[in-house]
């Protein structure tokens, strides 16, 4: 096997660049009134000048790791968080005992989604930095 298709497929990994724009991994927990968010997501909008594509994850069991596309753009970003109680509308079970399947129903007030106002910078200080939320009602 050649080494070339090698150095190219490194190359096109790059080190936590996407696009030109510097990204690292943002990893940490996401509690709402002082217990672990199960199953929710978290999203990151770039703001005040900050270039780059809105980054995100899934929030499971009270923790997020935005990994995807080599992670979340430096520079200041817009936090947006939605928590998730999944329930079951009509007859309960799922779609083929005639139930409808978890309808996600988002628990947090606007003001940690729709009205967001949490911002948080993100460094290159390493390729992995934690930033928790601690959400309160």
């Amino acid at each position: 096997m050649s080494i070339a298709p090698c150095l190219l497929l490194v190359a096109s990994l790059g080190c936590g660049r996407s696009g030109g724009l510097e990204k690292v991994i943002v990893e940490g927990a996401v509690s709402y009134n002082g217990e672990p968010v199960q199953n929710g997501e978290i999203l990151f909008y770039p703001t005040g000048g900050a270039k780059g594509p809105v980054s995100g994850a899934p929030v499971v069991n009270g923790r997020y790791r935005a990994v995807a596309k080599g992670g979340v753009p430096v520079g200041m970003q817009v936090v947006k968080i939605e928590a998730y109680d999944t329930k079951s509308s009509g007859g309960g079970g799922d779609m083929t005992s005639g139930g409808r399947v978890g309808a996600r129903v988002n628990y947090l007030p606007d003001k940690y989604h729709r009205a967001s106002r949490l911002t948080v910078e993100i460094t290159s200080e390493s390729k992995t930095i934690t930033r928790d939320f601690a959400l309160e009602k």
